[in-house]
């Protein structure tokens, strides 16, 4: 009887342990894809010269622009910094896991002739 009480004791804590290690990788993979959306958009304005980031207001200097993409937020906001033609540009990503807020933010800095 000793023996099937510890054998069922055993079984709830590995299935506690099992459960917590599960809402870590799923924290995690929450934060891996905001990393990821963070960097492409990123990338995607470094891609283009910055004349048609602006004309196509993928980038507005001292405003922000914003969208989502599946469970995420994301704003680019870019003002202009102290030294002419230096761009500062910020990407924020949020969204919202198990009703708790999550953000990441990229920020960079790019010469814009």
């Amino acid at each position: 009887m000793l023996a099937v009480f510890l054998l069922s004791l055993g079984f709830a804590v590995l299935f506690g342990l099992t459960e917590g290690a599960i809402s870590e990788a799923r924290q995690a993979s929450y934060l891996m894809e905001g990393t990821n959306l963070a960097q492409k958009k990123m990338e995607q304005l470094a891609a283009h010269t910055w004349s048609r980031n602006f004309a196509q207001q993928a980038c507005i200097p001292g405003g922000t622009v914003e969208g989502n993409e599946g469970e995420f937020h994301w704003l680019v906001h870019s003002e202009w910094g102290e030294i002419p033609q230096l761009l500062k540009v910020r990407v924020e990503v949020s969204w919202t896991q198990r009703g708790n807020p999550y953000q990441y933010i990229l920020e960079s800095l790019y010469a814009v002739e």
